[in-house]
């Protein structure tokens, strides 16, 4: 059976609301794509969003490599996205990411690119923005 792309991003996502230092400052605003115009100014920050880019799949179609890119925003300020970033981090870095109720789907998660700091000027909020890739299966 092939490893579908939405049940990779709820395993991504349900793993750093399992987390309780991430928790701790994003509650359970993780979100797997950025937001609307119309959500942007209604939510909480500080915030997650996990921006799936490309990646492949291997011939059987049960194992594959997704790219993504991680932001962390803050309202605040700059430090404060940095710190969820780093948060976030320590939370995938080289960590095994799976969910109970989606049996047989599970990755590992590593940073390809340290994060970079940024203003968004359409929401407002600063960003740290990092490259990762999860090795998947299911």
């Amino acid at each position: 059976m092939a490893l579908e792309t939405r049940l990779l991003r709820q395993v991504l996502r349900a793993h750093l609301i399992a987390d309780t230092d991430v928790k701790a400052l994003a509650d359970t605003r993780i979100f797997g794509s950025h937001l609307s115009d119309a959500d942007v100014q209604t939510v909480l920050y500080p915030l997650v969003v996990i921006q799936f880019l490309s990646g492949f799949a291997r011939w059987h179609r049960g194992v594959q490599s997704q790219s993504f890119e991680l932001y962390a925003y803050s309202k605040a300020d700059q430090d404060e996205a940095s710190e969820l970033y780093d948060t976030v981090f320590n939370s995938y870095q080289q960590s095994r990411v799976e969910l109970a109720g989606i049996p047989n789907v599970c990755g590992i998660c590593r940073e390809t690119q340290r994060p970079v700091d940024g203003w968004n000027d359409k929401i407002g909020a600063w960003f740290a923005r990092g490259r990762w890739v999860v090795n998947a299966t299911g």
